[in-house]
Formats: structure tokens, C-alpha cells, sequence
């Protein structure tokens, strides 16, 4: 019988786990490229030499260590100190190709990742009109006829050495009758103007909130993946958390074959699965949508919304710039509208604890940070949901590994109106269905869940106004914003439709894939 510390922290498989998963890249430049397998005989021949360049987690873990710790040492990024790593994923499609008896672990597998991103897409709120951009028939990548059999990240923190990296990859299996069909370049902003260092197009720092996955990188009982303090809160409804504020949760969530995040208990987790198949431990499922941001469209809205609001009695405080962040729940720098709620503030934005450890049970209507912002939509954090208690909430985590394409926007220059910009989306969770999907269905395009505020009006409170999509016809989201003026609460609610572009996170492609293991790379994928 293991014991509940071996449950709750158990060693992970440091060398098996691929390392954009638990580690994160987390590099300036990164590349996707899509392949079709042609012949299956020579993929495994090729999936047992490629096996040997899959970054695992001990080796991007261990950089990024000493990466920080150079950094806190010399009071800026490190010269010199350079990486250039390789992940994999498989499509269903490409998982049938290389597993011949796959019906044995379908059982097994998440429902959403076996029927594809396309399926999912219009239960997303993407459009349904065929002529739209954003219809997956459309789609850039992975639309029913152009879904990858193999997607391969690749991380560098240099770009002509992901450049050479990239090519070498698409060369070799060339040799192996594996065709590349896509590739994507994606960069931190800082690429193309060093101040916008970890923003993403809308000009928010990015990346902040992430959960912290508990486990040991080792034997030792204190050789944390997360480090966290020994002070934690007494309340045990809430979960623990890690020195920078994030929650500590059961690896189970993100890596298959590890225990999971017990369901009300914040810091409890249930044993593994024994029936689980070899070919799925230290595995994960990698969500990719590719995101068009348009810039121009969100700030119209928002110089019109922003407007319409502060002619209302007690909102005449609302500006462009305060109007974003309510939408967020952040202001540019990182900083929450839940802690500074009147203006940013560039400090508190720098502080990893701070940004991370704040919740929302003194501010049940939204005064500060509505109920509608993305942040609060997607993580709720210490607020009861429509699930049951905050430990809930920790089961619908995901870890996200996504990095902007394109160059940012501006206005002095031509050509920026109409260039191709966005986010590369990529997430990791043990569940597609359970976590990334939840997540969009039931909380981001649900207009009454995770929490509905107490109304004056008895509205729903509304749609994720950021990222957020309304599958309807009208494609119309509505977000209802709160104030308290001489103790009476005020409400106002604001739409996207009319005169405004409705969409400004335009999906143009992805997909659903399962990145396994590295041994299994070699003994499935790779086997004879």
C-alpha cells in the first residue's frame, strides 16, 4: 500500500516524459511541422532513429534551472546559454497507421482526440458558414483533408538554429517516405521589437497563470518538479501551492499513468489506473489551434464598448485601456484587476507571487475583476462552480505551451494591416474532453457558468468576451459588468454585433494529438 505522500508526490519518469510537457520550451522561437506517413514499414524504422532526438524532461527541466538561475544572478537574460529541442505527437490517423492492433486500447483513449479536432470544432462555437474564415473546411491545418499523421515541435532559442533543425527533420524523413505538408514559424514578440517581450498581440503579458504539477524529479523527498514553501494555507479546502503563488496539482491531470487530482479534496489524489496500456504511461494529449488575432477589430470594439459603458451612471471611469483589462482580468503588464483594479501597475505585474496568489471570494459579483473576464472564465480558482467546491476547478487545468506567429501590429506601418498574426495555441492535459473542451463548452461559451453573479437584473452574467465564441448564427456575445455606487450595485451589459466585426479570435487551424512516451516511441511506434 503507497503510502499518501508516494501518492500525491510520486517520482516521475524524468527520461521517458517529453520535456515540453511538464518542463515547457519556453523558448523565444519554436516551429510546427506537420507530415503524412507513406510507408509504415519505414516510419518505424524512422520513429526508432528519431527517438534518440526527443527532448525529454530531465534535460529541459535541468536548463531551465540553470537558465534562471543565471538570469537571478546576472540581473538580465544569459549570452550564450542556448538550446535547441525536439517534441513529437501523433494524430488518431497516424496512430492507426503505426499501432496494429489499436482497437485493443481504444477503450483507452479520449473520445475527443479519436474523432479529431474537425468534429469538435463547431461544438467549440467555431463557424458553422461554410465561407467563413474560421469553418475548419478552411482551415490552414488539419482540416479534414489536411489533418498530420505526425506533428513535431521544435524550440530554439536561436532562429537560424531552428531554422537548420527544422530542415534537418523534414530532410530525414523525406528519406523515410514521411511528408512534410506544414510548417509554421512562431516567435516571442521581443523577435520583432524588444519591448513587447512575453505579449501576446493584444498587448497583454502572456503565459502567467499555469499550474503547478506536483511529482519528484528524483528519490530524494525534496527533489520537487514544483518547488513550494513549507508555509501553506490552513484552510484544506484549498489546494497548496508552489513559491510563485500557482496551485499544486496531481500530475495524473497532465501525464497519463499518474495519480489524479481527487475530486473534493484540494490536496488529495486517487492511485493509477493498473489497466491502463504501457503504450499511453508518460503520455499526453497535445491540443494545437492556430488562432488568428485581429488586432484592428478588438481595438474597434473596445474603443466602441469602452464608450458605450462610460456614459452609463457610475461606469465613467472606464476607459479603452481599463475596458481590456476588465475583459482579461489583467492589465498589459500582468498585473490582476483583482488586486489593482483601478490602473496598472508594473511592479505588482513583475511579481510572480503576487500574480499568481489572489481569489475572487471577496468579490462574489465581479465589482473588480467581472465574472465575465477570461481569467476568472477559465479558472475560477477559490469560487464554488456549477461542478461543486474550488477542488473541482483543479481538475480542469491545463498547462500551456502556446507562442504568437506573426509580427505584432502597427499602425505606422502599411503593410501590418493586412499581415497574418496570432497565437499557436498548444496545450496538455490527460483529457481533451474533460479539460481543454470543458473548459471552451462549459465555461468560456456558456453565458451562466463556471459562476453567475448575483444580478440586479437576474441576466446571466455572460460569454468569455476575449476568446470566447458563440456558435449561434448571430455569433453575438453579451458580457454584463457590475459596480457598487453608494452602496447600490449597478449592471451594464455589453455586446459584440451591430456596426463591430464579431470576431476577433479567428481559429484557422490545429488539431487533436497524443504525444507519447519516448520508450514507447521506440517500442510501439518504432516496433517491427
Amino acid at each position: 500500500m503507497l503510502s499518501q505522500d508516494d501518492v500525491l508526490e510520486p517520482v516521475l519518469d524524468v527520461v521517458d516524459i517529453q520535456g515540453n510537457i511538464l518542463g515547457g520550451f519556453n523558448k523565444d522561437h519554436q516551429s510546427l511541422l506537420g507530415f503524412t506517413i507513406n510507408d509504415v514499414a519505414l516510419a518505424r524504422e524512422y520513429f526508432q532513429l528519431i527517438s534518440k532526438e526527443i527532448s525529454n524532461l530531465y534535460e529541459v527541466f535541468s536548463f531551465n534551472n540553470a537558465y534562471k538561475s543565471q538570469k537571478r544572478r546576472l540581473g538580465k537574460e544569459p549570452v550564450g546559454l542556448m538550446s535547441t529541442w525536439t517534441n513529437i505527437a501523433f494524430s488518431y490517423d497516424g496512430m492507426k497507421k503505426m499501432i496494429k492492433d489499436i482497437q485493443e486500447i481504444e477503450s483507452f483513449l479520449d473520445n475527443s482526440f479519436i474523432n479529431g479536432l474537425p468534429f469538435s470544432s463547431q461544438g467549440l462555437g467555431d463557424p458553422v458558414e461554410e465561407q467563413s474564415e474560421g469553418n475548419y473546411r478552411k482551415w490552414i491545418i488539419g482540416s479534414p483533408k489536411s489533418i498530420p499523421d505526425i506533428l513535431f515541435i521544435v524550440a530554439s532559442d536561436n532562429f537560424d538554429a531552428l531554422k537548420m533543425k527544422s530542415n534537418n527533420l523534414i530532410n530525414t524523413a523525406k528519406e523515410y517516405q514521411i511528408t512534410n505538408f506544414y510548417c509554421e514559424f512562431g516567435h516571442d514578440l521581443s523577435f520583432f521589437k524588444e519591448d513587447k517581450r512575453g505579449q501576446e498581440h493584444f498587448g497583454f503579458k502572456d503565459g502567467i497563470s499555469q499550474p503547478g504539477v506536483r511529482g519528484k524529479m528524483s528519490n530524494n523527498p525534496v527533489d520537487y518538479l514544483t518547488s513550494r514553501p513549507s508555509n501553506q494555507p490552513s484552510d484544506i479546502s484549498l489546494p497548496e501551492f508552489s513559491y510563485t503563488g500557482r496551485p499544486l496539482i496531481a500530475p495524473g491531470e497532465f501525464v497519463i499513468g499518474y495519480p489524479t487530482q481527487s475530486l473534493n479534496n484540494a490536496r488529495g489524489a486517487d492511485q493509477v489506473d493498473p489497466s491502463i496500456p504501457k503504450i499511453l504511461i508518460n503520455g499526453s494529449y497535445l491540443v494545437y489551434r492556430r488562432l488568428r488575432q485581429d488586432v484592428i477589430a478588438f481595438e474597434k470594439f473596445v474603443e466602441t464598448a469602452s464608450l458605450q459603458l462610460s456614459s452609463k451612471q457610475g461606469f465613467s471611469d472606464i476607459t479603452p485601456g481599463k475596458f481590456k483589462a476588465l475583459l482579461v482580468g489583467r492589465w498589459p503588464s500582468g498585473a490582476p484587476i483583482a488586486i489593482s483594479s483601478e490602473k496598472d501597475d508594473t511592479q505588482l505585474g513583475t511579481d510572480d507571487y503576487k500574480n499568481n496568489s489572489f481569489n475572487y471570494s471577496n468579490d462574489p459579483n465581479g465589482l473588480k475583476a467581472p465574472v465575465i473576464s477570461h481569467i476568472r472564465k477559465v479558472n475560477p480558482r477559490d469560487q464554488s462552480t456549477d461542478l461543486g467546491g474550488p477542488s473541482r476547478t483543479l481538475k480542469k487545468r491545463i498547462i500551456r505551451r502556446g507562442i504568437p506567429y506573426g509580427p505584432p501590429f502597427d499602425r505606422s506601418k502599411h503593410d501590418s494591416f493586412n499581415s497574418d498574426r496570432g497565437l499557436l495555441f498548444l496545450s496538455y492535459q490527460s483529457s481533451i474532453k474533460n479539460q481543454f473542451e470543458f473548459l471552451t463548452k462549459n465555461w468560456m461559451n456558456r453565458p451562466d457558468r463556471p459562476t453567475n453573479a448575483p444580478s440586479p437584473n437576474n441576466n446571466d452574467s455572460g460569454y468569455d468576451m476575449l476568446v470566447g465564441q458563440n456558435g449561434f448564427s448571430d455569433r453575438i456575445r453579451y458580457g454584463h459588468f457590475q459596480k457598487n455606487v453608494n452602496n447600490n450595485v449597478l449592471e451594464e451589459q455589453v455586446a459584440t454585433g451591430g456596426l463591430s466585426i464579431l470576431d476577433w479570435v479567428i481559429p484557422t487551424g490545429g488539431g487533436y494529438f497524443f504525444s507519447p512516451s519516448i520508450r514507447s516511441l521506440k517500442s510501439f511506434f518504432g516496433k517491427k
